[in-house]
C-alpha cells in the first residue's frame, strides 16, 4: 500500500485530499498543528501526527512513498515564514528520508506575480521560491498551481495546462482530484501545471498535460 504524508491537512484544501487519497485506498498520514485535529484525521480514516514546518514535524514521514504540501500561509499569514522557508525545510526533509515523489499545492501567478494584485505579490514570490527549491530538489515532483479556491461543489472537469493564459477559479474539491490523480498517471511527473475549473475530465486533463498548450 503506498503511504503518503500530507503537510497541512487540517486546512481547507488539506482535508479534501485526505479524504479523497482515504476513499482511494491509500495510507494517509496527516500532519496537523492543534491536538483537536488529529481526532478529525482519525475520524477521516487517517493518521495524525502534531507537528509544524517551522518546527519539528518529520516523525510521520520515516517510510513514506509521497509527500504532498497542502500548506500555505493564506491572506493572513506570513508567506516567508511558511510558503518559502516552511515547504523548503519539508523539500529538504523529503530527500532525507529518501521519499521520491512530492506534491506541492501552490498558486497560479507564481511566474509573474507583478501581473497580479498587489497584495498577492508576497505569497506568489514566496511560493515560487519553493518551487524552484522543489524543481532542482531531485524529487519527482507535481506542482499543482490552481486558481481562485472555492468551498463549491467538484465538478471534476478542469483546464489543465503548463500556464493558462487567463484566470479563473477552481474548487478546492477538484484540486483534491488533481492531486489524487497525480499519484495515478505519469504524464504529471515532472511537471508544473495550472488549474481552473473547465470541461475535461480530470484524469483526462492531466494526462493530456505533456502534449498540452497554453490556453
Amino acid at each position: 500500500m503506498t503511504t503518503v504524508f500530507v503537510a497541512g491537512a487540517n486546512g481547507q484544501t488539506g482535508r479534501r485530499i485526505v479524504s479523497k487519497l482515504v476513499e482511494a485506498g491509500y495510507d494517509v498520514r496527516g500532519l496537523v498543528r492543534k491536538e483537536y485535529h488529529l481526532r478529525d484525521l482519525e475520524s477521516a480514516g487517517a493518521k495524525g501526527y502534531l507537528g509544524d514546518l517551522s518546527g519539528a514535524f518529520s516523525d510521520g514521514m520515516k517510510g513514506a512513498d509521497v509527500v504532498v504540501c497542502a500548506a500555505g500561509a493564506g491572506t493572513s499569514g506570513d508567506p516567508e515564514h511558511v510558503d518559502h522557508v516552511g515547504t523548503v525545510r519539508l523539500i529538504e526533509q523529503s530527500v532525507l528520508e529518501q521519499i521520491p515523489r512530492f506534491v506541492l499545492i501552490s498558486s497560479m501567478g507564481t511566474k509573474d506575480p507583478d501581473a497580479m494584485p498587489s497584495f498577492l505579490k508576497p505569497f506568489l514570490m514566496a511560493k515560487r521560491k519553493a518551487e524552484t527549491i522543489l524543481e532542482e530538489s531531485g524529487l519527482s515532483y507535481t506542482i499543482i498551481r490552481p486558481g481562485g479556491l472555492t468551498n463549491e461543489p467538484g465538478k471534476g472537469k478542469v483546464h489543465a495546462a503548463p500556464e493558462l493564459q487567463r484566470h479563473g477559479r477552481v474548487s478546492r474539491d477538484d484540486v483534491a482530484a488533481a492531486v489524487l490523480a497525480a499519484l495515478q498517471i505519469r504524464q504529471t511527473h515532472n511537471q508544473s501545471f495550472d488549474l481552473l475549473e473547465g470541461d475535461t475530465p480530470v484524469e483526462e486533463a492531466l494526462k493530456g498535460l505533456n502534449g498540452s498548450v497554453p490556453q
